[in-house]
């Protein structure tokens, strides 16, 4: 009994002297801010921080962390409220919507009890209405929006807020209310003239009119919306250096809109004046991004009017645009649509090229996508560092309060553990949640890295195949499998973005993938896909490329060794938990097929499993879901042909 009561109190003297440590080191951070008070200014650090949060938003962060720890030691509320308003300003800056809302709602609850008269609660309510809008939550967008425009606003924070309200309703598809906010929104003192440089006034309109142009086109008056998206672009072209950037990227997207609407009426000789125009119009910018985007556009107009070579010459012209500026993602889809181009119109050799190109700068797309990701990552974590900076400084100034009470020391001693053994679970707690999201975040970041390759040697062989095609002058079988190989592709950039996609287009992929196959190897094998009539294809999402390997690895190292001809056979069926993939075949099974793979071979299969049941795992942890797959020998004894199941849970709303 002693024993145990001994053991019990140096556990509790490790625990009280952990959690005095803690405190003094959380302490220690609150007294080097509060000596910081006096000698610095938070607003000079915020102002800075705002210089610095579009070149470098790490060392922006790091401005506004001393800046909040400087407000919080000093109970500075307005530049407290103001330090979560620049947070949320550079979590928009990365498209961490979610975050920005929470630090603009964070800057809204300190301002508005003693500063709501002042541009700092302005933008955080502008900031709440625009981040509530990009999450889809378009009530609370609406509401901020009504909040902001009860308020005295100058003529450009009023025409923004209604052309805020505006892009909600647009978004709603409620186009009535959308033209009204814009017809609110004030105007320029003066119009524009060929004898005037436009004023500041002037810019103003900008946005207006590019909103204006997108609602021309949805109410089909596309001749309007032409004309109004080139007279904008010729207002900023004499006045470029006064118009925010922000307002361009709105004339961009309505450009875009317009362009798609005169491209649907096959208004295809107006659609190219347009991209010309905006070509124009960005090479005076040295927006050259936009003109390569612009070219593809082009390029699908004349496409479409039957003017191959100049839609051939657009596409080359984009990509080496894009290849100039370094931007991999628009130089992808310029030679994936310059090598369907070729392939139209027999010049294989050509469309071989493009095909090669257009993988190259897909692997380049992927290496920016992943130094981004980490970039981005390392933003997250200063945000969270942030957040402790906030916490310590609260607990010290509590600690302090406590320190200065006139209380009984031993009562002070006391309740003063036994609140930093409740801070210490409370934090703890936190922490872990915060580690908890921040695994998901990873995982999440795996799953997408994961679903965002494609077998390689399948693309080797294809164009092998291909190269065979036209060794043997089978140039109709060869246009033939290009045209399925480039559906194919297309299919599989789409929906490598996706977690989940309907059951149809997986369906599509595997249907186009046995084709391609089949065409290879035809005296090999025959098929047959069987879907029981209760499965909505519509309806049933799984994620994408999770059946096309085990399809492949059927195909490859089952059938494709067999003498005679085999068959494969791919069944779906209804369960009463979600639905049960089955792929059997007939071939040679497993143990016979590794006697022949090479040892390259065995290393790219096992590749090719392990990143399939990396995805499952990813999956399964993040959604809490029970995919699962089972292999077997169909004919135990002599070991030959292969069962594959996959039991595939219902998926519904982003939960499987």
């Amino acid at each position: 009994m002693y024993k145990k009561a001994v053991f019990v109190l140096i556990a509790l003297v490790s625990i009280l002297s952990s959690a005095v440590a803690q405190e003094e080191k959380k302490g220690a951070r609150y007294i080097d801010y509060k000596s910081k008070v006096s000698s610095t200014n938070p607003g000079d650090l915020l102002r800075e921080a705002q210089e610095l949060k579009a070149s470098n938003p790490a060392a922006a962060l790091d401005k506004v962390q001393e800046a909040l720890g400087v407000s919080l030691a000093g109970k500075d509320v307005f530049h407290e409220g103001k330090s979560y308003l620049v947070l949320g300003e550079i979590n928009e800056s990365i498209e961490e919507w979610k975050l920005a809302m929470e630090n603009y709602s964070l800057a809204y609850d300190k301002l508005k009890r003693a500063h709501k008269k002042t541009a700092e609660f302005k933008q955080a309510l502008s900031g709440l209405a625009n981040t509530h809008r990009k999450l889809g939550n378009y009530s609370h967008s609406l509401a901020s929006y009504d909040e902001l425009l009860q308020m005295n606003l100058t003529q450009a924070e009023k025409s923004e807020a209604l052309l805020g309200k505006s892009e909600v309703y647009f978004l709603l598809r409620d186009y009535e209310r959308a033209e009204e906010s814009v017809n609110k929104a004030p105007s320029s003192a003066a119009p524009s003239t060929s004898s005037r440089k436009p004023s500041v006034e002037d810019t103003l309109n900008v946005r207006k009119q590019a909103q204006r142009a997108r609602l021309y086109a949805k109410n089909d008056d596309v001749e309007r919306a032409k004309t109004t998206i080139e007279s904008t672009q010729n207002t900023i072209l004499a006045a470029p250096s006064e118009v925010p950037q922000s307002e361009v990227e709105d004339l961009k997207v309505a450009k875009e809109e317009v362009a798609d609407a005169l491209h649907d009426q096959k208004l295809y000789d107006d659609e190219i004046a347009l991209r010309n125009k905006s070509i124009e119009f960005n090479l005076e910018s040295n927006n050259l991004p936009e003109v390569t985007k612009d070219k593809v556009g082009l390029s699908k107009a004349f496409a479409a009017k039957g003017e191959t070579s100049e839609a051939i010459r657009e596409l080359e012209e984009a990509a080496l645009m894009a290849d100039t500026i370094n931007n991999p993602k628009d130089q992808a889809k310029a030679f994936l649509s310059l090598a369907d181009l070729y392939e139209k119109n027999g010049r294989t050799d050509k469309a071989l090229d493009a095909f090669r190109k257009y993988s190259q700068s897909v692997k380049k797309t992927e290496d920016q996508m992943q130094t981004k990701l980490a970039e981005r990552a390392d933003l997250l974590r200063k945000q969270r560092e942030i957040e402790e900076v906030s916490k310590d400084v609260v607990l010290g100034q509590s600690a302090e309060t406590l320190a200065e009470a006139t209380v009984v020391r031993q009562q002070v001693v006391i309740y003063g553990l036994l609140l930093i053994i409740v801070i210490i679970a409370v934090t703890s707690y936190f922490i872990y949640k915060n580690a908890q999201a921040s695994k998901i975040a990873n995982q999440l970041l795996a799953l997408k890295s994961l679903r965002s390759q494609m077998n390689p040697h399948f693309i080797f062989n294809a164009l092998n195949s291909v190269n065979q095609f036209v060794a043997k002058n089978d140039e109709r079988t060869t246009n033939k499998f290009l045209s399925e190989f480039s559906r194919l592709m297309r299919l599989v950039m789409e929906n490598s973005q996706e977690d989940f996609i309907p059951l149809h287009k997986e369906q599509e992929i595997i249907s186009l993938y046995l084709k391609l196959e089949h065409y290879r190897f035809g005296d090999k094998f025959d098929y047959t896909i069987t879907i029981d009539e209760n499965v909505n294809a519509e309806t049933v999402e799984i994620p994408p490329m999770l059946i096309q390997p085990y399809i492949e690895n059927a195909v490859w190292h089952g059938l494709r060794y067999k003498e005679s001809k085999g068959h494969l056979h791919l069944t779906m069926r209804k369960q009463s938990d979600g639905l049960q993939v089955e792929i059997t075949d007939d071939g040679i099974g497993r143990k016979k097929s590794a006697q022949f793979k090479t040892e390259n071979q065995k290393k790219q299969t096992s590749t090719g499993l392990k990143n399939i049941e990396q995805r499952l795992s990813i999956i399964n942890k993040v959604y809490k879901a029970g995919y699962t797959v089972n292999i077997e020998d169909l004919n135990r004894e002599e070991q030959t042909g292969t069962r594959v199941l996959i039991n595939v849970p219902e998926h519904k709303n982003g939960k499987a």
